[in-house]
């Protein structure tokens, strides 16, 4: 598998990992509940763009924003190789241009259902699990600390650190580093919620 299609099916996955439905409250140091429903609410969420940077070695080697109308109707460009991808349900197409799309695979019907299996194992068995606050700015920002490990569709171990406005309940900031294939990934992602969001047809 390509690093890139490799990344983008992950991106999927991880993305479910970030969003908060929970009320602003005071953190706790035992917030493993917590942050479990806070992995499990970005299954419902609409209508938000990521705007993300991977680094490997210390060097950046992708940039890209990521639409999400919601978790099965997705669409990402990628800043250094000009790559447009969209999912529609089961369908990706990929499109040099934005413009003019190529059907490029179809996904098995029993993808998302396999999907929020996974979600689900990878929330139980999250550890290391920390909360508190950090002041970014002239905001304070709750944050939520784990490590979480995956073994589809790539086996990885991840620290990740998310920041959520306590204002809205909604994460504005994430930090993933992972260990997958000998090698150490960082992500920096930051959020922005929409209104609405149209995406491209095909």
């Amino acid at each position: 598998m390509r690093f890139s299609s490799c990344f983008n099916s992950a991106a999927a996955l991880v993305t479910s990992l970030l969003i908060s439905v929970l009320g602003a409250k005071a953190a706790s140091k035992d917030c493993k509940s917590d942050i479990q429903a806070l992995m499990k609410a970005g299954e419902i969420a609409k209508n938000y763009l990521l705007v993300a940077e991977l680094s490997m070695g210390g060097q950046v080697v992708q940039n890209s924003e990521q639409y999400y109308r919601d978790y099965s109707h997705f669409y990402q460009i990628i800043k250094q190789t000009g790559l447009h991808w969209l999912v529609l349900d089961d369908q990706e197409y990929t499109s040099s241009d934005g413009k003019n799309w190529t059907a490029s695979q179809t996904r098995d019907p029993d993808w998302l259902a396999e999907t929020l299996k996974r979600n689900a194992e990878t929330r139980a068995s999250i550890k290391d699990v920390d909360c508190g606050s950090e002041k970014l700015g002239d905001k304070t920002f709750t944050t939520y600390s784990y490590v979480q490990e995956t073994t589809a569709p790539v086996e990885s171990i991840s620290t990740v650190t998310l920041w959520v406005d306590p204002d809205t309940s909604l994460p504005a900031k994430r930090h993933t580093k992972t260990m997958t294939g000998g090698q150490e990934i960082e992500t920096s992602v930051r959020y922005e919620w929409l209104d609405t969001l149209e995406l491209p047809t095909p």
